[in-house]
């Protein structure tokens, strides 16, 4: 019985073994037709394919598509626009990295935004393609109709002990700062509420159909809308220790910031938070007014100084959370040696974020904020404003597809004094539809 086994396979290993040898024949054979068809192939994928400049620095293009439909009644008139920006402005990036040695690597971003037509700057003369709104108190990165905004330019270094250092166009270290979320909010709620239709003008209460001067960013400002802390700078950012990192920032225009940061996890609640405080004493007359900067006849003593920041707390367990931000603005000489006035801001959203249908996290939320004295840093005749926004939404991920499809109301009420008495204005309410595709 053995030796009939060995026998067997003796002749099975004999067949194999000839097989392999003819398929290595015939392989030889046709090596040559073979490989010239894949280098050809391969030359081909080159010539169509994105490619570095160099194999030493790794590069990553990424960012998202993202457009709305905003609805909104502003007691006088109603419409229906379909735009893009608020807090989804469309964008994308350019992110490399080279490892120098086991601790110290170098990078760099550049990022921009393009869109036609920003929920932010629509306002009841201008919507859809004949927005042509730019400069409405949201900062630079507004943008034109159909024009590209620089973001991010920025080129760091950073040693695992020793932390980073980055120079270039960008976000200083308070920038961003009130927007620190764990609930996936995403594009339905911020406490930058003027990112949706802070454009709009105000409509005065007490008459028919008459219009303030001014817009409803005026009013709600004191997040990012305060200014564009996007700037040339140099800043420097420890490592984290125990989930903590601080960073510190000098920038053009006489402008400093300091912030510190933490996230961290305890028991299955995720907790993160920041503050920070910014310092800008730089408020002359644009470049090429010598004779206003060296006279100091227009803003030369103006001093604006910004304590802010945000926390975010989330029960892994439940999917409940609670989103705040807060900020203080003191603003010396606002219009005149003396003139001093300041403003504040806060803001709550709540709810419930958990993943019920299998296809990513569903945000449910309530949102809340009170915006005091606002508009009295943007018209020296204004003595008091207060402004109260509230809204409910629904932001729903799509995981397969790096997706977010949102719906929220918005309501903004408020009123203004000057030295003729108190303006109550229309109350604005908004819903709107947004999605976003990330890549």
């Amino acid at each position: 019985m053995n030796g009939g086994m060995m026998k067997t396979s003796g002749f099975a290993i004999a067949a194999v073994a000839a097989a392999l040898m003819s398929t290595s024949a015939l392989a030889a054979d046709l090596g040559g037709n073979c490989c010239a068809d894949l280098e050809e192939r391969i030359a081909e994928l080159e010539a169509t394919t994105v490619r570095k400049g160099n194999r030493k620095v790794s590069l990553q293009i990424s960012g998202y598509v993202s457009h709305h439909v905003m609805w909104w009644d502003d007691g006088v008139r109603s419409d229906t626009y379909i735009g893009d920006g608020g807090n989804y402005g469309s964008r994308w990036r350019f992110r490399g990295e080279a490892k120098i040695n086991a601790e110290l690597s170098a990078g760099f971003l550049y990022e921009y935004t393009a869109f036609a037509n920003s929920i932010s700057s629509v306002n009841q003369g201008n919507g859809g393609d004949d927005l042509g709104q730019s400069g409405n108190g949201l900062g630079a990165n507004s943008g034109t109709p159909g024009n590209l905004a620089l973001r991010d330019s920025t080129v760091w270094l950073r040693h695992s002990r020793l932390g980073m250092v980055k120079i270039g166009h960008g976000s200083t270290t308070n920038d961003n700062l009130v927007l620190i979320d764990l609930a996936n909010l995403g594009g339905s709620a911020t406490p930058d509420v003027a990112l949706y239709g802070g454009g709009m003008r105000m409509a005065d209460a007490a008459t028919v159909e008459t219009y303030t001067a001014f817009t409803w960013s005026n009013m709600i400002a004191g997040h990012e809308s305060w200014d564009n802390t996007r700037r040339n700078h140099v800043l420097y950012e420890t490592p984290s220790l125990h989930g903590f990192t601080l960073q510190a920032a000098v920038a053009e225009d006489n402008y400093w910031d300091v912030a510190l940061r933490y996230a961290g996890e305890f028991n299955g609640v995720r907790v993160a938070f920041g503050i920070g405080y910014q310092e800008d004493t730089e408020f002359n007359a644009p470049a090429g007014f010598v004779a206003n900067q060296v006279t100091c006849t227009d803003f030369c003593s103006k001093k604006a100084t910004d304590f802010k920041g945000s926390g975010s707390i989330l029960h892994t367990a439940t999917g409940l959370f609670v989103t705040a931000a807060f900020g203080q603005r003191d603003m010396d000489n606002a219009f005149a040696v003396g003139d001093n006035r300041d403003g504040s801001f806060w803001w709550v959203a709540s709810g419930l974020a958990r993943n019920f249908f299998g296809i990513g996290t569903t945000t449910i939320f309530g949102e809340y904020g009170n915006h005091s004295d606002m508009l009295t840093m943007v018209n020296a005749g204004v003595l008091s404003s207060d402004a109260t926004t509230w809204g409910l939404g629904i932001n729903q991920t799509i995981d397969a597809a790096a997706m977010d499809i949102f719906l929220t109301y918005k309501h903004f009420e408020g009123d203004f004094r000057t030295a003729a008495g108190i303006t109550n204005v229309r109350d604005l309410d908004m819903v709107i539809l947004g999605t976003r595709v990330n890549f």
